[in-house]
């Protein structure tokens, strides 16, 4: 979708939730009457989520909103705003689907290396253990023959 900068006018009559656009906005911001559209205020980032009305008695490059929205976006009357033509919602929930099914498979993966890092790890770890396990058993071997060959004298053999 495409951006428009306008100057924001205040609607005499409130309607909060809907704004007042030329009709020469409408193919600029690829919408139709009555679509939804974004009015962020670019200096604190708040966003607006509005209809737009075409209506041939707003002045190209202005665009009338109620006091209230004027107000949620933190502007004045004739402060600039950016007006974008919003996604439908079932485009806004595939963009969602497809961002957690990114975020999914990337915790996946992130997930496998972990885990592979940590069986290698394992390995390594039970490797040297199982080499010390078999020192322990040599010395013990060489330590009972010793006590053996003390205990029943030097003719007899294991």
């Amino acid at each position: 979708m495409k951006d428009v900068r306008l100057t924001a006018r205040r609607r005499a009559f409130p309607s909060q939730g809907r704004v007042r656009i030329n009709i020469a906005h409408l193919p600029v911001l690829e919408i139709n009457d009555g679509d939804r559209v974004e009015l962020i205020n670019e200096a604190t980032q708040k966003t607006v989520l509005t209809t737009a009305i075409a209506d041939n008695q707003v002045r190209e490059g202005q665009i009338r909103i109620s006091d209230e929205d004027l107000m949620s976006l933190g502007l004045d009357d004739e402060a600039e705003v950016l007006v974008r033509g919003a996604p439908p919602l079932h485009e806004k929930i595939r963009m969602a689907a497809s961002d957690a099914n990114q975020s999914f498979s990337k915790s996946i993966e992130d997930l496998d290396r972990a885990a592979k890092k940590t069986a290698t790890e394992l390995g390594s770890e039970a490797a040297k253990a199982a080499g010390s396990v078999s020192k322990a058993a040599e010395k013990t071997v060489k330590d009972v023959k010793i006590a053996v060959k003390k205990a029943t004298g030097p003719k007899d053999s294991l």
